[in-house]
Formats: structure tokens, sequence, C-alpha cells
């Protein structure tokens, strides 16, 4: 099934999935740093990292909402790159499985895992072909 703009609806969902996931990290990137500020790690090597890192994680996160937008609009080399992220952002969820992770990970994963099967079903294939 198309969407009138014809863009098939499982490259909208996934489009939609991937932008909740990006605001979700970007939103866990920001409690992380709000929160952190207080722990051992923070004391042990001072706050100027923790702030670097987060500045890091969040020009990351514009640059793959841009990859977002152009998937949404066809690009097959946006999708291709989401595919990799994925796959990284899955190997991130085992080994933070593996050192006591958290629920929010597991969900995280699920969803882009999802939005990953959509970007490649229901029509997509020639969808990205087209652009």
């Amino acid at each position: 099934m198309a969407s009138t703009t014809g863009r098939p609806t499982s490259v909208t969902v996934s489009f939609v999935i991937w932008l909740v996931v990006v605001l979700a990290n970007i939103l866990q990137g920001i409690i992380s740093l709000v929160s952190g500020g207080g722990s051992s790690a923070a004391e042990s090597v001072g706050t100027a990292p923790l702030v670097g890192g987060a500045i890091f994680a969040f020009i990351l996160a514009v640059i793959e909402l841009i990859i977002v937008f152009k998937m949404r609009d066809g690009r097959n080399w946006a999708r291709i790159v989401l595919l990799v992220l994925a796959i990284l952002q899955v190997i991130g969820v085992g080994v933070g499985a593996a050192s006591g992770g958290n629920a929010f990970g597991w969900i995280g994963g699920v969803a882009v895992i999802i939005a990953t099967i959509l970007m490649f079903v229901g029509g997509a294939n020639g969808y990205f072909r087209r652009r």
C-alpha cells in the first residue's frame, strides 16, 4: 500500500520509528549528562570529557536525523547507512545487556530492528530504486 506521495507506508512508518529512536537517544544523552555530573566517573576524570562526549553525541544525532530524512525521500545510500547504524545499535544493546543494560536499550534495539525491516518490505525496494 502506498501513501499519496508515492512513498510506501512501510517507509513512512520506518521514518517515524527512526525519528522516535533518534529523539529518544538525544533525550537519554541529555538525561545522562545532567544526572551523570555527580557520578564517580565524572569525579575521577572531570566534567570536560562528559561534556565533550555529549556534544559529539549530539552532532552524531543531528547527522543521523539528516540521514533519516534522506531515507524518507528515497535515497538508497541513506537506507544502507541506517542499516549499518542499526547493526551497530543492536550490537551495542547486546553489549549493554551483557554488562547489565536497562529496558530502554532493549526497547530502542527492537524499534531499530522493526524500522530497519520496514525499510526493505512493502514496496520499499521499488521506491528506493526509483530515486
